[in-house]
């Protein structure tokens, strides 16, 4: 998993990137099966601190999460939150597409051997599925 770290306006922080880095990739790690990278932007504009997260996986999908508050921390912790909310979304929809399992009916040979089978029968089935065949 890499990361990368944007500042704009203001200066590099090592303990905010430890922070950020901390608090996203446990919560990545608990619902992305191949994450790859998350660019995480850090931006100042007079009093408002704004943390913008791009992920993208492997999976074939991108997330982008961006919040403004009052402290940088804050917004950190709210943007890991909301990321943690679309995450499970994507993942319930990836189970939630999966095919039904089907049951098959296991026959008894004994009792598979004990019907009887008609010449009649067969020749419908063998026209039948000539006709299938000529659509």
């Amino acid at each position: 998993m890499q990361f990368h770290f944007a500042f704009k306006h203001m200066d590099t922080s090592p303990a905010l990137q430890a922070y950020a880095e901390e608090k996203l990739l446990d919560r990545i790690e608990k619902f992305v099966t191949k994450p790859i990278a998350a660019t995480v932007t850090f931006s100042v504009l007079k009093n408002l601190y704004t943390v913008h997260c791009h992920l993208e996986a492997g999976d074939g999908f991108s997330i982008d999460v961006e919040q403004s508050c009052d402290d940088m921390h804050t917004s950190m912790d709210v943007v890991a939150d909301k990321l943690t909310t679309q995450l499970r979304k994507h993942k319930e929809k990836l189970k939630d597409h999966k095919a039904p399992r089907r049951v098959i009916p296991l026959i008894d040979p004994e009792a598979r051997a004990a019907e009887a089978v008609d010449a009649a029968d067969i020749l419908k089935y063998e026209q039948g599925r000539r006709r299938a065949g000529a659509r």
